[in-house]
Order: structure tokens, then sequence, then C-alpha cells
């Protein structure tokens, strides 16, 4: 074979290598599918190859499953592949061979010890090593090798005794649920090896609550309880469940323990059932009982308290400094930070009844400062000559502990877009209680390199930026007219920052100067607000390719005032954000995340700009809704799936949006199997006058948004300490505008296909579908995302042949007019 050049030879070795490749993982896929799963059994094993519930009508069988006692190994496409890849391992398994690397290293270091002679430091670490290496090797023994351990799962061999358990444990829930009268019963069918279990169960009627009634010997207790009975999870004519039994054993204790009974623990309260009276029903009676020591339960009130600061440090011979002010006690020996400002912080005050939800609110608020290492609130009973024998006195100790005023923090990693990596990196530096308010301050530089495709040419160039930033956090509402106790239970924080980026691409280099001004307020720790009365930007357009101007111009001249957005300008806007999220790190938990974002801008700051005759203006309003909802499935399974939308739109005069305020469609956090920017507007597209295919080389803008993603993780295995998840997942969406424009950038290379406007009576047959599979390393501090997506309906091809699926090619998982992308990713899209 003749090349003509290096670069000939190097893509030859590249397409021989992936053929490689991928012949090997087919190989290998079809060896671990293929394998018999029996054929590895002793002669009396059978494999517990299917479990199947029957006669659950009015129960939940998603809650019956974990109850099995023993499951079948898990499938993919039919196939145990974790069971196969568990034999595989298992073929070059070898306990003999192990045990002889255990004698041989335990002789080698017996003699390196004894070497080392009376060097005791060095005997300690050889120890150590010896000890470290033989638990290894005995794990491997004992456990099998790392595919045996990590990836395969080993055979889940029929046990008859298990199969008694799990009917055992189902009757346990059916009862615990109401059905008193269940039976449950088994069949097994053993066909090659393989064992059909059938679970055959007859829920029968469930018993009903027919009355339910309180037995509390403390009036007190009796009419707190009957003044929050609405709030109760007993109700009358329910189904009788054990699980809602607990709960209200919980909701008593907390009702009770927010109103001064700071002893009550949920153990007094117990439940009598009694089901003689008539068939299928139950008399329900809540007993709260009293004390031992005691014939009623005591209610506190606070009597003092106290708030140290400094908590820990013991300087002898020196007594804390104590400053009261709202008849709050705050003790340190040096004020570090004012206590009018801790005062507003601290919501447990004298004469109030104790609630252990005000304690842990009071606790959270404190913490959320960021200038405490900790925050403890605890309580003393005070002796008191009260003739009332109910009633009791609490001090409230508050403890923190200042946190290091200087902390710094850094970053480096890289980026892999279009093929091209690139660097980044970033420091940040914060001061702590900088004006003795507990206020923060924070200043950071940060820059970074990567690949980006050329919005006018089938080249990849690179984007730099670079950027610094800082702003200082005040802990509460900074108002003209008032700034005391302004939204104290909600953690009020005020924020002011300006920050300054340098942006240089192929087509253009970019400044933007910003200010802003942010009221932030949250509710618990899972609703947030944010308010930014002042959002200020003034952008600079200090470059523009001759090449990308010629492409703007010729837009201009269709009508197109995507130029405007490439004028030096002053963007002004007013924006409020709503963030609603109960989504734990791992986002594996039962949760839901809602971001509303209003922006209005140019309303009221344009009138700065007219002193600079030379910026652009804009007055626009936008508007974006994203909605999240985490199912957790079990099994380390979740189901996820995200609907995201949004309209912004240029107001008055202006006949644009600033760049960055578009909408964008598609890459690694959209529709994956497009490139990023590159979908969209609706059913437009450049359509290549040589080729007849349509381009996806130009970032495409857009005015309304619509986004439909859905995503199945699931965990796979285990490598070390990384959890190694995977997912299939299915993304629908795209942008479009209010009005058709023209957007060909070459009107004799191209011809522009009409249909990025927003049309009722189309548009949700112009929303692209892709779809694909991902691989996650869960490396617990950080999640590492690969995702391949490919192009099932794509909106820009005629109608009729839209779609794509079946042209999928798994050679071709890169450039600009594949079908397939690749996308690489830090945390989860959504």
């Amino acid at each position: 074979m003749y090349f003509k050049s290096p670069f000939e030879i190097i893509t030859f070795l590249r397409l021989k290598l992936r053929c490689y490749v991928f012949g090997a993982a087919f190989t290998m896929l079809g060896l671990v599918m293929g394998c018999s799963p029996t054929r590895h059994l002793a002669e009396n094993e059978r494999l517990l190859w299917r479990i199947k519930l029957e006669g659950v009508e009015q129960n939940n069988k998603s809650a019956i499953t974990p109850l099995y006692q023993q499951k079948p190994n898990r499938r993919v496409l039919g196939a145990p592949i974790y069971l196969n890849l568990y034999y595989l391992g298992k073929s070059f398994y070898s306990p003999e061979r192990i045990q002889t690397d255990i004698e041989q290293e335990t002789q080698q270091y017996n003699r390196r010890i004894q070497r080392a002679g009376s060097d005791s430091l060095k005997v300690d670490k050889l120890i150590e090593k010896k000890e470290n290496k033989l638990a290894r090797l005995q794990n491997k023994k004992e456990n099998g090798n790392w595919l045996m351990r990590t990836v395969g799962e080993p055979p889940a061999i029929f046990d008859s005794l298990k199969l008694e358990q799990t009917e055992e444990q189902v009757r346990i829930y059916l009862e615990s649920k109401g059905f008193f009268k269940n039976q449950v019963s088994s069949a097994t069918e053993t066909r090659r090896k393989k064992v059909y279990v059938t679970l055959n169960v007859q829920e029968d009627k469930p018993f009903v609550l027919s009355q339910h009634t309180y037995e509390v010997a403390d009036t007190t207790i009796l009419r707190l309880l009957r003044e929050n009975e609405p709030a109760s999870f007993i109700k009358v004519k329910q189904n009788y469940d054990l699980a809602l039994l607990t709960q209200e054993r919980s909701r008593i204790e907390g009702l009770l323990k927010n109103n001064g009974f700071y002893d009550f623990r949920q153990q007094f309260v117990t439940f009598e059932a009694d089901t003689s009276y008539e068939a299928y029903t139950v008399r329900l009676k809540t007993q709260v009982e009293n004390p031992n020591d005691s014939t009623l339960h005591k209610m506190y009130t606070i009597n003092e308290v106290y708030f140290t600061s400094d908590a820990g440090t013991n300087r002898f011979g020196r007594t804390r400094d104590t400053v009261e002010l709202n008849n709050v006690h705050f003790l340190a020996y040096e004020q570090r930070v004012k206590p009018k400002i801790l005062a507003r912080k601290v919501i447990i005050r004298p004469g109030q009844n104790y609630s252990a939800t005000r304690t842990l609110n009071n606790q959270r608020i404190i913490s959320n400062l960021d200038v405490f290492k900790y925050t403890t609130i605890s309580y003393t009973k005070v002796d008191s000559l009260a003739t009332e024998p109910n009633k009791g006195l609490l001090n409230a100790q508050i403890n923190t502990a200042l946190l290091p005023r200087f902390q710094e923090t850094s970053e480096v990693g890289g980026t892999f877009t279009e093929q091209v990596p690139g660097p980044y990196t970033s420091i940040r530096f914060r001061i702590r209680n900088i004006f003795g308010g507990a206020e923060i301050f924070d200043v950071g530089v940060r820059a970074g390199v990567e690949g980006q495709l050329q919005r006018n040419t089938t080249t990849v160039g690179r984007r730099t930026e670079v950027g610094a930033d800082m702003g200082v956090t005040f802990p509460q509402i900074l108002v003209p007219f008032r700034t005391n106790d302004l939204l104290v239970r909600f953690n009020p924080r005020t924020r002011l920052s300006t920050g300054y980026t340098y942006v240089d691409r192929n087509e253009y280099t970019r400044t933007n100067l910003d200010f802003s001004f942010d009221y932030i307020w949250q509710r618990l720790n899972i609703h947030q607000f944010s308010f930014s009365p002042l959002d200020i930007n003034v952008i600079s357009t200090t470059r523009i390719d001759p090449t990308f101007q010629q492409y703007l111009d010729t837009l201009a001249r269709s009508g197109n005032p995507l130029n405007e957005s490439f004028r030096n300008a002053f963007v002004s806007s007013i924006n409020f954000t709503s963030l609603y999220n109960t989504a734990n790190y791992n986002q594996s938990n039962d949760a839901k995340l809602v971001r509303i974002f209003v922006e209005t801008g140019g309303l009221l700051w344009n009138y700065v700009a007219e002193q600079f005759k030379d910026l652009n203006t804009y007055r626009f309003a936008k508007l974006n809704v994203d909605y999240r909802r985490y199912h957790a499935l079990g099994n380390n399974m979740t189901f996820v799936y995200r609907a995201n939308g949004g309209v912004a739109k240029p107001l008055g005069d202006s006949r644009a949006l600033p760049y960055d305020k578009y909408f964008f469609a598609g890459g690694s956090s959209s529709v994956r199997a497009w490139l990023p920017r590159r979908l969209g507007p609706g059913s437009s597209a450049l359509i290549n006058r040589t080729t007849g295919e349509a381009d996806y080389l130009f970032e495409q803008t857009g005015e309304i948004l619509l986004e439909l993603n859905s995503e199945f993780r699931f965990r796979m295995f285990r490598f070390g300490s990384t959890n190694v998840n995977g997912a299939l997942f299915v993304d629908a969406g795209n942008i479009w505008l209010f009005n058709e424009r023209n957007t060909n950038p070459n009107p004799e290379l191209y011809i522009a296909q009409p249909g990025a406007k927003f049309d009722f009576n189309r548009f949700y047959k112009e929303l692209a579908v892709g779809t694909g599979f991902g691989v996650r390393l869960d490396f617990t501090f950080a999640i590492l995302r690969f995702d391949i997506a490919t192009k099932a309906y794509d909106p820009s091809l005629p109608q009729g042949n839209r779609f794509i699926l079946n042209k999928f090619r798994s050679d071709k998982i890169f450039g600009a007019k594949t079908q397939t992308t690749f996308n690489l990713g830090i945390g989860y899209p959504f």
C-alpha cells in the first residue's frame, strides 16, 4: 500500500487501531453474552433464574421485591452478563497460586525485616507493608480476583430455605399494610438447571380504621394533640398501615418537642389496635404514657441564652468578656465578630418555650455565616423553686469557634472539546470576617483554553478565556430604611461583586466588565431566592475577524440584526431567581428541582449609558423555567426527567438581544446528539449546494427554548472506591425565533432552508431527538461523565426522512457532520 504523506499513514493507523478496538470489544461482548450460565454449576446446584410475583393487586409490587431474601443474577438484554464476567474471572483464578504468593511474600518480608536489624523505624515500615500486602492477597484468595469481586456477580444458587424466608417477609409486610388474613405460597419449576419461582399472594380484604381515640392522662398534651389532629397521619376510613403509625409517633414527638416538652421521647407513644368489634375493621387508640418519675411531662421555657464565639479556647488567668444584647449574653476573650451582628442571628430568646425546630433552625442560621468551624446548641436544666411541678427552666448554650480567617483554594484540570485538549486553572482567596461583622470577601482569577468549532469555517480553533472577580458578602439585607431583623430566619445575605472577563476566539475578541448587587435568602436548605436590583455589564468587542465581519454584514443586509450583538454595549438588568432543590449531591434520592429565572433589561439603568454615545443599549425581557424530577427506583437505580423552557424577546427600539442572553441548544447538558450551540432554530438549516446536506458549522441563537430530557441511571460495578455507573438517555428539544430570519453566511455556498419561526401548528414536529449511552465515574468528590449520543430525529431534514436512527455509525463519533457525537463533562447533565 502506497501513502503520499505521513498524515495518510497516521490516518490509516488510527482507522486500523479503531477496527482492532471495536473488534476486540464486540468479541468480548459476544463471549460474555454467549456463555451458558449453568455449565459451571455442580451436579446438585440449580441457578435461580426468575421470581414472578402474582396476586398483588392492592399493594405496591416495587415495595415487595426488595424483601426477596435471594434474587436472580442481573441480566442485560436477557443475558446474565455480570454472572458470565464472574465466571470469566474465575477461569484464571487459582487459590493455590495465590497461597504460593502469600508464602513467598511472607518469606521475602521476613528476610528484609531480619536484614533491617535494630533499625526500629525501618522494621516498623516493613511490617506495615507486609501486613498490607498479605491482607490484599488474602482478600484475593478468599473472595476472588478483581473481575470476580468488582465487576462480576457470583451465581445465585437456589436456596429453598431463603425462599421460605421470603414468603415470611412478604406475609409480615402485608400484615403491616392491614392485610391480616393474607396467604403467601410459592411454586418452583426447574428447566435446564434453572429455577423459575412463582410467589402466589392472596391479599384478601384490608382492615380499615373505623375509630380513632386518644388516651392521654396529661391534659396539656391531650389539648395539643386535639388542636393539631388535622395534621395527623391517622385518618378514619383509611387502611390500617404500620408505616403511618411510625410516622405518627414521630409527628407527636416533634409536636411536643416544639411546644416546650424537652424530655419527651416517642417511646412514650403507643398504639392499641382492636379488631374484635366488626369484621375487617380496626379501632385504634393512641396512648401517651407519663414518665415513671413523675405524674406529668414537664414543659420547659428558656431562662438565659449564652453565646460563646471562641469555645474550646482557654486563656489561663483571664475571663471572657461578656456583652449583653437583646437578652443574650455574648462571651469571648476578644469579640472578633460584632455582637450586634450575631444578635440578629440568634432566634432563641429568654421566655420562649423550648422548641427543637427553632434550635435546629438557629444552628443552621449560624452555620451558614461560614465564619465558624462548628455550631452546637445545648441546654442545661435550671433548679427552680417554682411551685408548679410541670414547669421547668432551661439555659441555652450556643458554642462556636472561628474558622481560619484566610483560605486559599486552587484548581487545575483539562477539557476535551472538538477533539482538542485544553488546560484550565483557577485560584481563589477568601478573607472571613473582614470588617468584624461576619462579612466574606472573595477574590479569584481563572484561565483556560478549549477547542471550539469556528462559526464560519470547517476548522477547529481555540477559545481562550481569562477572568478575575471579587466580591463581598454581608450577612444581612442592606437597605436604607432598616437593617436589623429583616428576613433573619431565612439566612439573608447581600452581595456586592465585580468581575472582568477576556475571551479570545478565532472570530472575535471580547471583554466584559460586570458589576452586580444581589440580595440572597433561603428557606431551610432547599429553597433559595436571589434578587438583583442592579446587574450591569460593559461589553467591548475589540477585534472581529474580517471573515466573521463579512458573515455579520451578510446577515445584516438580509434583515438579521445579529451584528448588533457584537457592538460595544452597556447591558443592565434586574433579575430574580427561585431555586427549589431537594436532590442530594449524587442525585440518588427521590427529589425534585424547580428553577425559575425572570429578567428584564434596560428599563432603569440605560440613562447611565447615554453618557457614552458609542455604547449600544438593550431593552429585553427573559423568562426561563427548569423542572427536574428524580425517582429513586432502588438497587442503585434512578430515573430522571427534565423539562426546560424559556422565552427572551427584545423590547422597544431594540432589534436584538445581547449575545449571551439568547438561548442555545445542543451540547453535553442539552440535546447531546448535537454539537454545542449547533441545533436549530426550528427546522431551518443551511444546505450545502455541493453535497445537498445540512451543515452544523455555525452557532445558532434562539429566542424560544424547549428541551425534554430523560435518563435511566444504574450501577454497573465498583472499581476500588469508585462507583462506575451507566445511563441510558433520550433527549429532545430545539430553539426558535419569534420572526423568520435569514442566517445564510454565504448564499453562493449554501441554500437557506426556512423554518426558524415558532409556530404552534408545527413546533412539536421540530423537536430534535437524540439517544445514547453514558458512563459516569463517581469519585465521591467529583463525577466524570462520558456520553455517546446519536441523532434519532433530525428536524432539518424533509418531512418523511427525519427519522435517522437507522443510520447510526459506530466508527464515526467525532466532527461536525457526523450522526453520533461524544461528550465529556464534569457532573451530571441535569
